[in-house]
Order: C-alpha cells, then structure tokens, then sequence
C-alpha cells in the first residue's frame, strides 16, 4: 500500500439538496442522521480510514464557516480519532449553479499533494471503496470507481452517470448514453497537478459543468482514464427521502453490512458528548 500521505480527500458537498425540500435552504441532505452520525459523518471517517489526513469540503449556503466547521467535526468518531492531526478546510462555492465541475475546479485549485481521492457527498458504500481504489491504484491520471451491474443493485439508472469502458479504459460517459456496461459510483482518484489544468481549462470555456465533462476533456487530451469494478458492494446515492428510507433500512443496526465496511465499535458518534477537540478549528 503507498503512502496515503501523497493523497488528499475531497468531498463535493455544494449542492442545494432541492429534491428533500428542507424548510431552510443551508440545510444539507449529507447531515441527515444515519446510525449513529449522519451520511458525510461516515463518508469522512471512511476516508481517515483510509490513512488520509487532509480533506477538503467544497459546500455553498454557509452561514457561518466557523460553526459549519464544528458540525462536520462533531460528526467523527472522537474515541479513536486524533483530531488535532486531522486537518479538514471547507471550501464555499458561492455559483453551485455552475453545477459540480466547477466545485472539482475550486477544490482542486486549494490542494497540493501529488493526489486526490474524490468523493460526493451522498454517497454511501459497504466497503471502503477509498482504501480499495488505494490499494490498486496504478498511476492513472483518473481512476472511477464503477459498478458492472453484474447484480440487480439499489441503483437507480435513469439517474445515474452511465459509463462505456472496455479493458479498464472509460471510452465515454454520461446520463444519457444509451450504450453502457457500467455505472459511475461518484468516488475518483485523481493526479492533483494533471487534472487541476484540465479542470481549469474546461472552466474557463464553460460557465456550467460536471465532473464528467473533465473526465471527458482528460480522455480527449490522451490521458490515462481509466475505472475499477466493484461488482459486489451494496451502494446508494442518496438524492432523495426514498434512498435515504432505503439506506436506513440497508444498513441498519442488525444488519450484516456496515458503512464503509465500518465494524460495531468503529461506529462514528454524533451524539457523544465528550468535547470536540476545540484546538482543531482554533488554530485554523
């Protein structure tokens, strides 16, 4: 396994969660309570699994960075989790219209190790799909993770990002394909300084973009985009309250399959009510 120190952590969190029609707008889908933290609670602590120290967290709609800040730390496991060497930065996208392209090009511009590991939000899996794509990780300039569809999934694939690849080599992707052998599982490895000029590029020539479309502009520039399958973990994206009914149900407290391959005593605690380390966003 490499040095996860070479890697940063980066979540795409700006979106305005319209499809739960939350009274307040800076309420947020991903801290929406699951087990015994909520979504982005377990996203993070799959990541600091991982061996990642840095993360970065491009939302939009704060009010307060400060406080904002001390609700993300609240939502880690603290019994295990040394906060005061965990350094997490939160990144406001004030134009999240500009769609999810364009927090990958604020969030990219903010990080400076030689990779980054790229999740959404909203996603969670039954293993830790960071520390896999980790572990096989070979020098890609993208790596996606992606689901063959060998077995009937939680997925829904009208909405998700389709993908065409053949010999580990994304040949195209999108919503709309209508030839697709896989399906975009939102989690990414990326070579931090090779993608950033790609995704500075598309910025500059498109006022709204997606991931996809620096995926696209890195396959057509003769770069090495490539996926890795995982045919049998249970995943859901959560973009509405029937997914996240369904992911309480999945992964509910007698059930065999856990967050992030997360066990019994590794369970993240929101409630905890021991102080957060207050030193960790003091000092920031």
């Amino acid at each position: 396994m490499r040095n996860n120190n070479n890697f940063e952590g980066l979540i795409l969190a700006a979106g305005n969660s319209s499809r739960f029609k939350f009274a307040d707008r800076t309420s947020k889908k991903y801290f929406l309570k699951f087990r015994n933290s909520n979504i982005l609670g377990y996203i993070i602590t799959g990541m600091i699994k991982t061996g990642i120290r840095k993360i970065k967290i491009v939302t939009s709609n704060i009010v307060n960075n400060t406080k904002y800040k001390k609700k993300v730390l609240k939502s880690i496991n603290r019994r295990w989790i040394e906060l005061s060497n965990l350094e997490i930065d939160i990144i406001e996208n004030k134009f999240p219209e500009r769609e999810n392209g364009y927090s990958l090009f604020l969030g990219l511009n903010k990080i400076s190790s030689k990779y980054t590991i790229l999740s959404m939000a909203d996603h969670i899996f039954s293993q830790n799909v960071f520390s896999i794509m980790i572990d096989n990780y070979e020098e890609d300039d993208i790596l996606l993770a992606t689901d063959p569809m060998y077995d009937e999934g939680y997925y829904d694939k009208e909405d998700a990002t389709k993908v065409f690849g053949k010999k580990f080599f994304i040949i195209n992707m999108g919503k709309s394909l209508k030839k697709y052998n896989r399906l975009d599982m939102g989690v990414f490895i990326l070579k931090t300084k090779i993608i950033k000029n790609i995704c500075n590029n598309v910025e500059s020539n498109f006022n709204k973009f997606g991931v996809t479309n620096v995926v696209l502009s890195a396959r057509d520039s003769e770069l090495k985009v490539d996926y890795y399958d995982f045919p049998s973990t249970v995943w859901l994206d959560i973009d509405n309250y029937k997914k996240y009914y369904q992911l309480k149900r999945l992964f509910n407290k007698s059930s065999n399959i856990h967050p992030f391959g997360l066990i019994s005593n590794e369970y993240v605690t929101y409630y905890h009510k021991k102080r957060i380390y207050e030193d960790n966003f003091k000092s920031k």
